[in-house]
């Protein structure tokens, strides 16, 4: 029996000499040049070992020559099928592929069964733009100490959470040989500028907000300048102390600012409630006394219209003015103090009530 290229015989072990029974499993990879030729390449040693092996006696005659025609015709098929399959891109959720031809940037396939045109003339690069990363800095000396306004070293651990920017991931490929590198340099560095311009005690109290969001506003706007096709989501400092050398006497600076802290705020708790009452009773005083003057001036305005009244009626009348004045005189004298009037035409002992005239103990 004819020892048939397409499967008609056996080998030693008993299965077909067939090349085709035994297809490559293997799947091309991005670029899929040099995979495919060493395929290719090691299905045409099989058929040439066949064709030699069938060679001998009768199976050495047309067979071959048949098998030559069709196996190449069938190579060149599934060689065709294979080159193409390269142009097939699977995209998975929360991924992009950015497409370039001939190495020039072409397009994004968002997620998806995407076709492109076969390799050499395109390839893609998958670019996970969903998946949030983090990267730690600070963790050692060289990173962590960093100088203040005030000339103090504070040592700062923090973290960057970014992402690839889906508007532009052909910029995160192109554009930053490293990224992650790139966002770990920037990030330090632009942290760094930013606690150079900030005295060390809002570093380690209520200040570190405001830096956070200083350091990833500058950051973003320096990976934007460089296209690198990065967007950060957020800087969170995770400690911002003294360096362990001095933590015990700083910590002893800060015991001694909150107790100067603590009697300030008692004296001006002090001051708070005394100087409004000195104020509140030198203000009374104050009114009084501007009442006072008020009255002895209109008292003595009076006085003295009174004085000029009386001069005009004395020279009118003098006779009938001093009498007047006289009598006036008396009445405002008398009317202040006990009077016992005594008529000694009475003809009479006059009784005199002593009790009356003597002033009650106690008045």
């Amino acid at each position: 029996m004819a020892n048939s290229p397409w499967g008609g015989g056996n080998d030693q072990g008993g299965q077909s000499n067939s090349p085709w029974n035994k297809p490559d499993t293997e799947k091309p990879k991005n670029g899929g040049g040099s995979d495919l030729e060493a395929q290719m390449k090691r299905m045409q040693e099989k058929f040439m070992n066949r064709r030699r092996g069938g060679g001998g006696g009768k199976r050495g005659g047309r067979g071959g020559a048949g098998f030559g025609a069709g196996g190449a015709a069938i190579l060149v098929a599934v060689a065709g099928l294979a080159w193409l399959s390269t142009g097939v891109v699977v995209v998975d959720a929360g991924e992009q592929a950015s497409v370039f031809t001939f190495g020039e940037f072409r397009t994004n396939f968002d997620a998806g069964i995407n076709v492109r045109w076969p390799y050499p003339i395109e390839t893609h690069e998958i670019v996970p733009v969903e998946e949030r990363q983090e990267l730690s800095i600070g963790e050692s000396e060289d990173e962590s100490l960093m100088l203040t306004a005030d000339e103090n070293i504070v040592d700062i651990e923090f973290s960057v959470f970014w992402k690839v920017k889906s508007q532009a991931p052909q910029d995160y490929v192109l554009n930053v040989k490293q990224p992650k590198d790139a966002v770990r340099r920037v990030s330090e560095s632009v942290m760094r500028e930013v606690v150079g311009r900030s005295p060390l005690q809002n570093l380690i109290t209520d200040g570190r907000e405001a830096v956070q969001q200083e350091v990833e506003s500058q950051a973003q706007s320096l990976l934007d300048e460089y296209r690198a096709g990065v967007q950060l989501l957020d800087v969170q400092i995770r400690k911002a102390d003294p360096p362990e050398p001095v933590i015990e006497a700083f910590n002893d600076v800060n015991v001694a600012e909150q107790d100067a802290e603590k009697v300030i705020n008692e004296a001006r708790r002090e001051a708070n409630r005394i100087v409004p009452e000195a104020r509140g009773t030198a203000e009374r005083l104050l009114r009084e006394a501007e009442g006072y003057r008020d009255s002895v001036i209109a008292e003595a305005n009076g006085e003295a219209q009174r004085f000029n009244l009386n001069y005009q009626e004395y020279r009118l009348a003098p006779r009938v003015t001093r009498e007047r004045m006289f009598l006036e005189t008396l009445e405002e004298v008398l009317s202040k103090t006990d009077k016992i009037v005594l008529d000694s035409n009475a003809g009479a002992v006059p009784y005199l009530p002593l009790e009356r005239t003597t002033p009650r103990r106690g008045q």
